[in-house]
């Protein structure tokens, strides 16, 4: 199956249980319940936010990798200058 028909059927199965949720839920709680959708956006903005924040403090670097970068940089720019095209 398709991703996004994956997505789909998942999102229309929650939003099916939320709707259901919410026309049987005590007065009581029926404000959390009609908030939930927001709620679970600004908790997934959060988690996102937190994974990237993550992702960038544990970036490894590594400098060996820098060397072969700017080796295949001159060989791009001696390649260039043979066919006649300057920068």
């Amino acid at each position: 199956m398709l991703r996004i028909a994956r997505l789909s059927v998942t999102a229309l199965v929650l939003l099916v249980v939320w709707g259901f949720t919410l026309t049987v839920a005590p007065p009581s709680i029926w404000t959390l319940v009609a908030l939930a959708p927001v709620y679970l956006v600004f908790a997934l903005g959060l988690y996102l936010a937190s994974s990237l924040a993550y992702g960038v403090a544990t970036f490894r670097t590594v400098p060996e990798e820098s060397e072969y970068l700017k080796q295949d940089i001159s060989r791009a720019r001696a390649g260039l200058a043979r066919v006649g095209i300057t920068a």
